[in-house]
């Protein structure tokens, strides 16, 4: 009986362990994730911002034109 316990025991440590184990490593994958997104995204900022401007539009163009459903 004591070895049954003992078993156990010794199963929901391991159990216990993995869990935090598992959960620190994906911490810090998500951590290193997101600042490499943010370092990539603030990357793609600066070279908008230099030297590329945003596309005039021409107001000649054309017009809106709002259409009705007809029954």
């Amino acid at each position: 009986m004591i070895i049954m316990l003992s078993i156990l025991l010794i199963i929901v440590f391991f159990f216990y362990a993995f869990s935090m184990v598992i959960k620190l490593i994906f911490n810090r994958k998500i951590k290193r994730l997101n600042r490499e997104t943010e370092q990539s995204s603030q990357s793609e900022t600066k070279d908008n911002d230099n030297g590329q401007k945003s596309p005039r539009i021409n107001p000649n163009i054309g017009e809106y034109t709002d259409f009705e459903e007809v029954e």
